[in-house]
């Protein structure tokens, strides 16, 4: 959690007292990672944290399921978030599931701790930051009233179906196989649905001016320059083709380019007719380059290509594609919105919209956790991730030789 550690509505227990050189260090590495460390969470563990959070709302008390580990716990109280508890147990059980099956080793941990400028210390801070950040978010949707309906849930579900191809039986195989049910998804969504509005509640998007746009497009003018917008056509190669099956589209393909030079059909009912593309109910349009991004192949095709020009057959990694370039966007400085194509326009007046809210967002919330009262306790010598930093010169030692 970006806790502003200088808050002095933020509390330490007190540390054994330490030579002065080792606290210096120990102080400048923990200012150093307040600022710059990030927190590494797999989905099962974000989720298990999740479902703590909102017990813990009810209950005062934030604790996993009690289950087999193999590694020992300690109990204990990691820390208290405006009186809350967070049991070590939740801190342990998160880290661990990072550690075990790929840092088993002491070595391997401390080689990784110390390549993200981690120490156990920090890292565990990292993860209490963390939980009680979720727990205070969760305060704020209470405060703000904020509710997720089961419509909402339903909506949510259904176009996570959609996005994975509208097989509702293969989207569940799939999720159960990184550890979710049905219903720990849809817990899940339903924290992230209701987060968006609290977002949306406490830092509402506001459109940029136009004012706004043409500022940052002249400041920016290098990126967009040269972009091109690009409809294509494309004529599908199975990863395992047989050079015969390869001849056989490239020709098929070829045949369909000779009807575009000659201009026996349109390029864009072409698309709609052959292209083996989702873009080809829109002609082929797949938008502009510098919006995106293509393969290398199709790129430098694209690149060498003017308004209305149409290459040749261009070999990709997805087989056989026939390129139009449809606009070009060129200017030595922007006066007007009227200079720039509405895809650019549209894609710049969002990207602006989304950091002015991310950064509202961002105030507000480093304003309502400075507000809490979090006191971390010390980390117990015995847990199962604490390790020498040491043994990672170990690691370097290995892998030299």
């Amino acid at each position: 959690m970006a806790v502003n550690k200088k808050s002095a509505k933020i509390k330490r227990a007190p540390e054994p007292e330490a030579a002065p050189t080792k606290r210096q260090v120990k102080e400048a590495r923990k200012e150093k990672l307040s600022k710059t460390a990030k927190i590494v969470l797999v989905a099962i563990g974000i989720l298990a944290m999740l479902l703590s959070v909102t017990a813990m709302a009810c209950s005062g008390v934030l604790n996993e399921v009690n289950k087999e580990e193999p590694y020992e716990l300690t109990g204990g109280v990691a820390a208290t978030v405006n009186g809350v508890n967070i049991k070590e147990d939740t801190v342990t059980n998160q880290i661990m599931s990072l550690r075990t099956g790929s840092y088993d080793k002491d070595a391997d941990w401390a080689a990784y701790l110390a390549s993200q400028g981690l120490t156990p210390e920090s890292y565990r801070e990292n993860v209490i930051d963390g939980i009680a950040r979720q727990y205070l978010l969760v305060e704020a949707e209470k405060e703000y009233g904020i509710t997720v309906s089961q419509e909402d849930l339903d909506k949510a579900w259904k176009d996570a179906v959609k996005n994975y191809g509208g097989d509702e039986k293969a989207f569940v195989e799939m999720i159960e196989q990184v550890g979710f049910t049905k219903d720990t998804y849809l817990e899940n969504i339903k924290s992230s649905l209701a987060q968006q509005k609290l977002k949306d509640e406490v830092a509402p998007a506001e459109k940029p001016s136009d004012e706004e746009i043409i500022t940052y497009l002249n400041e920016n003018l290098s990126t967009y320059n040269g972009a091109r917008r690009s409809s294509h056509i494309l004529f599908k190669v199975a990863e395992d083709a047989t050079d015969e099956q390869r001849a056989k589209v490239e020709a098929e393909a070829q045949k369909v380019l000779d009807q575009i030079n000659a201009g026996e059909i349109e390029f864009a009912k072409a698309a709609k007719k052959y292209s083996e593309d989702s873009s080809a109910d829109k002609g082929g349009d797949v938008g502009w380059d510098k919006l995106t991004t293509f393969v290398p192949e199709y790129q430098d095709a694209l690149s060498k290509l003017g308004v209305d020009q149409v290459s040749g057959l261009v070999k990709t990694t997805y087989g056989y594609h026939i390129i139009k370039c449809t606009e070009l966007f060129e200017v030595q400085a922007v006066t007007s919105l009227d200079e720039v194509p509405e895809g650019i326009r549209t894609y710049v007046s969002d990207m602006l919209e989304s950091q002015a809210v991310a950064t509202a967002y961002g105030e507000w919330l480093t304003d309502y956790t400075e507000k809490a009262e979090i006191k971390i306790n010390p980390m117990p010598e015995n847990v199962p991730y604490n390790v020498d930093m040491k043994k990672a010169s170990e690691k370097k030692d290995d892998s030299a030789k």
